[in-house]
């Protein structure tokens, strides 16, 4: 179950790279106090794996507040956290450290938990062709009777083109934003990802593929939003 929480905090890590909080340094996320996103996460054959319910706290400062809950298939609840997104010169970034805070730290009991890392990095000038920088995070979990090294890292991370997107949720027009990851835990698991992101809304669709030009491994979808 510990394994499978954390499973769930990386990938929702992942897909909050979309997911994040419009305040005077960014243009294409929403501002709102108390505004609520759903992703959805699905495998190759569109069967629901999964649920990532974000809200949002935003005290009108420099630094915007996520409370992220995970949700198995069955809509069971596997663990939640709290983390930060901050304003940059031209654009935001998440703060992976602050994402271990609450019930998530405390599902590892009397483990410690050490989080390294460059934080993820979105402009609001994002165009085709443009080139993001990398991200990388690494969670170390020790003490008895587990211990985990884990990493992430998205590289080549690039703007590839544009698109209008229909979800639940609705119809979006998005950017494309794709990149190269390398998942380690226990096993390293590397792939391809591209992520539609939309003005003012954020993340509306996701395809994560096991190489570029590779086969299909999962889909995740906004499903619902409230502004």
């Amino acid at each position: 179950m510990k394994k499978a929480i954390l499973i769930l905090l990386v990938l929702g890590l992942v897909y909050s790279g979309g997911i994040l909080a419009q305040t005077d340094c960014s243009k294409y996320y929403p501002v709102s106090d108390g505004a609520k996103f759903e992703i959805s996460l699905y495998n190759n054959k569109m069967k629901k794996e999964g649920k990532v319910v974000y809200s949002v706290k935003n005290d009108a400062g420099d630094k915007v507040l996520y409370s992220m809950e995970m949700y198995d298939k069955k809509d069971v609840l596997l663990g939640d956290s709290t983390y930060g997104m901050h304003c940059e010169e031209d654009g935001v970034s998440i703060d992976f450290k602050s994402m271990m805070g609450s019930r998530m730290t405390s599902q590892f009991g009397d483990m410690e938990l050490d989080i390294t890392g460059n934080n993820i990095y979105l402009p609001n000038d994002l165009e085709v062709g443009k080139v993001l920088p990398d991200a990388e995070m690494q969670i170390t979990v020790t003490g008895a009777p587990v211990a985990m090294n884990s990493a992430i890292k998205m590289v080549n991370r690039t703007v590839i083109g544009e698109e209008e997107i229909t979800t639940p949720a609705g119809t979006f027009q998005c950017m494309i934003l794709a990149y190269t990851s390398e998942m380690k835990m226990g096993i390293t698991n590397r792939g391809y990802t591209k992520q539609w992101l939309a003005e003012n809304v954020g993340m509306v669709k996701t395809e994560d593929y096991n190489k570029e030009g590779g086969k299909l491994r999962s889909i995740s979808l906004l499903t619902s939003y409230q502004q």
